[in-house]
This record gives structure tokens, C-alpha cells and sequence, in this order.
């Protein structure tokens, strides 16, 4: 058991085949933390669990099998024989696993290849106590916000907030002038029930007649007054209870609001999570197409390689076939005449041939760097796709990845065609030059077989040997010599066509037994006497290239 802290990046290695080989049963969306996790799981028949397969624990957003929180080794059933799904359970130590983080996390099956092969529904560690506003919702349900409706709709919930506060400050001022209203009217009720309950004087007083009267004009007056302001009491009173009750209406209505926008934030957060998580498994698809697409341009290189070799074995038998004709036709013709015409064709190849070797070298170039435009765009694509979190943007990567290819494709594509034709006209220009040297060849043969018919007649010597001829000397430079007579004309000389040795009082039988006796390559005609069977063979083949 140990935690995800490792820094090595190992890439996902997942198809979309085989990532629902393993299902997860019976995933609630939170468990409790400090509590032990049992998770459930169902192998299907198209795998073969392993001792060394294991399941981890996952923050969701993960890209790479080694950013595990935790993990244990799954337990292979034994008595499991056939393609029958197979039920299997293992249980998470509560002292290895994540706290109350807010965190979602998702369980996968990693089998012993580092490939996923299964992964569960996101899920968090939290209290019952706080996820019981989160359990009356529905599990399955999927909304998908952006972040700009997520910011208004928590403005408008903070702005709601503060409307509630102000309200229940306006209703708590309120409250307190009701309650100094109410005071008020009681204190007057009780001054108009003391001013009724005072009893009139018994006679006026001799020196003040006038008194009594005026001081019932002004308790008439004070009583109508403090009746007038009674009243304005009540009708207050009746006035600030109606704002009550529309002040509680309207905070009833508040609450609701809120409790309504936190559970839609909820659901928010919990749709994003989900939507990270299709996100992903679109990431590991992408990745699998992009191996795929891999896989299948190895196989085509493999392919033509193989039908290249096959048609230049099939070449090489050709060309040996024409070689054998035509050294029967130019052993009729005039030799020294058609040399020197060889000899400038030769020159004249040997030139062609160096400038289709550089500009096979070019095209080889220009290969190359498709090549590597080719690992830019797809390195370009990698780095792009990763950023990408919605399906526009996808769709837009996908259509400038498919002009790319197409672009790519059309360069290789050209630059094979010119490829091929450089080769084509690289082995035209060999064969010419190995036809050029045949016949140089047998123009020299021809020519000792003149000089030993001279020497065979020794009434015709008419011009004696000046210089010995040298197996060691150049092909080009003893044309003139072996032409020459041989100084004793009493032996006939014979001179293998391959090695140039000379074998004096030899005849025609032996001489030929002795030049098939050589391996000689029909392409450069070194003799490879030395040489293995499948080496010789290497050296033939390796003219091609």
C-alpha cells in the first residue's frame, strides 16, 4: 500500500475495447471518512485477472496510472473457469485513505501492463451530516453549466444573502417602533382612564369662578387629542403589521431561493465532475487512435519493405539472365572498337550515377524532414488536446489534425514517388554500368584468346611480347598488353577470366572447370572464393541498397 507521490509520468495505455472489461457495482456518490471502503467489481469474460493487477484510487483529472492516491493487489479467484462474468470485492484500510477534502475521486483497475481496464463513477470522502442536502437529490442527473453561469449564479446568491440581511435588520427596526408604539398607547390609555376617573370639584371657588370651565375645555380638548393620536396608533399598528407579514412572506420566499441555488450548485459541481470525466475517457480514445494509427504505418513500412527486397531479388535474376545473352552476342562484334565507345559510356554513367546518388540523398532529406514535421504536428496535437475541454474545441482539433495529416501524407506521398524514381533510375544506370563492364570483360577475354591463337601458329609472329602481363594490374590498363604476342610461341597461354592467372599447356576443358570453380559476383565481379554461402549471398543483395 502506498500513497501516489511518485513524479514518474508513465502514459495511459487504454482502449477503448477493453476499458469496459471491468465494471464497478454499487458506487455511492460520498463515503464517511475514517471508515473502511469495500469496493465491488465485475470481470467480464474477456479478461484474465492476474496476481499482479491492482486497483487505486484516483483524483479525477488524473493523467498518468502512477498519480494513484492509494491502491491494493487484487485476489484471483482460483475456482474461476470459463468466460462467465466473475464477482470479486476488496476493501480500502480506512488509515490509507483521502480525508473530508471536498475532493472527487474514482476508482480503476490497472492490470499488470500498466492498461486500464475499468473505472468507476466519481466519488467523494464527506460527513453524513453534510451530504444529507446532497442525498435528496437525484445520482444520475447531468447539467452542464460554464464557469460564467457558475460565477453569476453565486453573485446572485451573495446579493440574496445581503437582501435577507437587510430585511431581517428593517424588521428587527420595525419590531422595536411597534413596540415603542404600543408603549406609547398603553401610557395614554392609562392618562385618558385616570382623567375619566377623576370626579368633578364639589363647587368653584368664590375668587376663580371661571376656572372649572376652562379646565374642562382643555381636558375635552386633551381628551380629543390623545383619541386623535389613539387612533393614528392603531392604524399604525395595523400598517407595520401588513409590512410584517409581507417582510416574513418575502423572507419565506429568500430561503427557498437559497436553498433552491445551493442545490443547483450542487448539481453544478457534481455535472462538472462528470463532465471532467468524459473529457477524459475522449483524451484516452484519442491516445489509443493515435497508437493504433502507429501501428498500422509500422506495418505498411514492413510491408513495403518486404515487396521491395522481393522485386529486387526478382530484378537481380532477370539481369543475370540477360547478362549470360548478352555475352553470347558481344563475343561476335568488334571488341576494341565498341571499348572505347564503353569506356566513354561508362565515364558518362559513373557521372549520372554520382548525381542520382545525391539526388536520392536529397529526396532522403526532404523524407526526413516530413518525418519529423510529422512528430512536431503530432507532438502540437498532444499538447493541444490536453487543453481542450468541450466538444466545439475537440471537433476544431480534430479538422486542423486531419488537414495536417493530409498535408503530411501528400509530402511523403511525394517524396516516396520521387524516391522510387531515383531508385528506378539508380538501377537502370548500375545495370548499364555492369553491362559496360561485362563487355569491357569480355573484350579482354576475347582479346587473349587472339593472343594464344598467335601463339598456337608459329608462322605468323609477327610482333613479339613487350610487356608481361600482371594479375595484380588494372582491369583497363592490359587491353593492349593481352593483345599483344606472347614471346614463346611454342606454349598456348590460357588466362582465367576472373582471376587473370595465367595457366600455359592447359586446354579449354580444364580453363573452364577452373573459372566455375570462383564465386564471382555478377555485380561488381569480385571473386568471393573466400566467403560463406550466406555471406556471398549478403554481398550480392547488398548492392541493391
Amino acid at each position: 500500500m502506498n500513497d501516489g507521490t511518485e513524479e514518474e509520468t508513465v502514459p495511459v495505455m487504454m482502449e477503448t475495447s477493453s476499458y469496459s472489461q471491468v465494471v464497478f457495482n454499487d458506487v455511492p456518490p460520498s463515503y464517511p471518512p475514517n471508515t473502511a471502503v469495500t469496493c465491488r467489481y465485475t470481470l467480464t469474460g474477456a479478461l484474465e485477472p492476474s496476481t499482479r493487477d491492482w486497483i487505486g484510487i484516483y483524483k479525477v483529472g488524473w493523467i498518468s496510472t502512477q498519480k494513484y492516491y492509494t491502491y491494493v493487489w487484487v485476489t484471483p479467484s482460483l475456482d474461476h473457469v470459463g468466460p462467465e462474468p466473475l464477482v470479486l470485492q476488496v476493501v480500502f484500510s480506512e488509515s490509507y485513505l483521502p480525508k473530508d477534502d471536498g475532493e472527487f475521486y474514482q476508482f480503476c483497475y490497472v492490470d499488470s501492463f500498466g492498461h486500464v481496464k475499468g473505472a468507476s463513477t466519481p466519488f467523494c470522502f464527506q460527513n453524513p451530516a453534510e451530504a444529507s442536502l446532497g442525498c435528496s437529490l437525484e445520482k444520475d442527473l447531468l447539467v452542464i453549466t460554464t464557469q460564467e453561469q457558475t460565477e453569476k449564479m453565486e453573485k446572485e446568491k451573495e446579493d440574496f444573502m445581503k437582501e435577507i440581511v437587510s430585511l431581517k435588520e428593517t424588521n428587527v427596526i420595525l419590531k422595536k417602533e411597534l413596540d415603542e408604539r404600543l408603549h406609547e398607547i398603553c401610557r395614554l390609555r392609562s392618562s385618558i382612564e385616570d382623567l375619566k376617573s377623576k370626579d368633578k370639584p364639589e363647587s368653584p371657588l368664590p375668587d376663580v369662578p371661571s376656572f372649572t370651565s376652562t379646565e374642562e375645555q382643555n381636558y375635552a380638548q386633551s381628551l380629543t387629542s390623545l383619541q386623535e393620536k389613539y387612533d393614528r396608533a392603531v392604524q399604525k399598528i395595523h400598517l407595520l403589521k401588513r409590512d410584517r407579514t409581507e417582510l416574513q412572506e418575502q423572507l419565506e420566499l429568500k430561503n427557498g431561493e437559497v436553498l433552491r441555488l445551493n442545490t443547483l450548485l450542487k448539481e453544478t459541481e457534481q455535472n462538472y465532475n462528470k463532465g471532467l470525466d468524459q473529457v477524459k475517457l475522449l483524451q484516452v480514445d484519442v491516445q489509443s487512435s493515435r497508437k493504433d494509427y502507429e501501428k498500422l504505418q509500422t506495418e505498411i513500412q514492413e510491408l513495403r519493405m518486404k515487396k521491395t527486397l522481393e522485386d529486387r531479388r526478382a530484378e537481380n535474376k532477370a539481369l543475370q539472365t540477360s547478362f549470360s545473352e548478352h555475352e553470347a552476342q558481344l563475343k561476335e562484334e568488334n571488341c576494341k572498337v565498341q571499348i572505347q565507345a564503353l569506356l566513354s559510356q561508362l565515364t558518362e554513367a559513373r557521372g549520372l550515377l554520382r548525381s542520382e546518388v545525391q539526388s536520392c540523398k536529397e529526396a532522403c532529406k526532404r523524407a526526413e524532414t516530413a518525418e519529423r514535421e510529422l512528430k512536431e504536428v503530432t507532438r502540437k496535437l498532444e499538447e493541444i488536446t490536453l487543453k481542450q475541454t468541450e466538444d466545439e474545441k475537440n471537433n476544431q482539433i480534430q479538422a486542423q489534425l486531419q488537414q495536417a495529416q493530409d498535408k503530411i501524407y501528400e509530402m511523403a506521398e511525394t517524396s516516396r514517388l520521387d524516391r522510387e524514381k531515383l531508385v528506378e533510375r539508380n538501377e537502370e544506370l548500375q545495370a548499364e554500368v555492369n553491362k559496360l563492364k561485362r563487355a569491357l570483360f569480355d573484350y579482354q577475354v576475347a582479346s587473349v584468346a587472339a593472343m594464344s591463337d598467335q601463339i598456337s601458329n608459329p608462322q605468323s609472329p609477327s610482333a613479339s611480347l613487350e610487356q608481361t602481363y600482371s594479375p595484380d594490374s588494372h582491369l583497363y590498363d592490359n587491353i593492349d598488353d593481352l593483345t599483344a604476342n606472347p614471346s614463346d610461341p611454342e606454349k598456348q597461354i590460357r588466362v582465367c577470366q576472373h582471376c587473370h592467372e595465367v595457366f600455359p599447356g592447359i586446354n579449354e576443358v580444364e580453363l573452364e572447370e577452373h573459372e566455375q570453380s570462383h564465386k564471382v559476383c555478377p555485380l561488381c565481379t569480385l571473386i568471393c572464393d573466400d566467403m560463406e554461402q550466406q555471406e556471398f549471398e549478403d554481398h550480392v543483395y547488398s548492392h541493391e541498397d
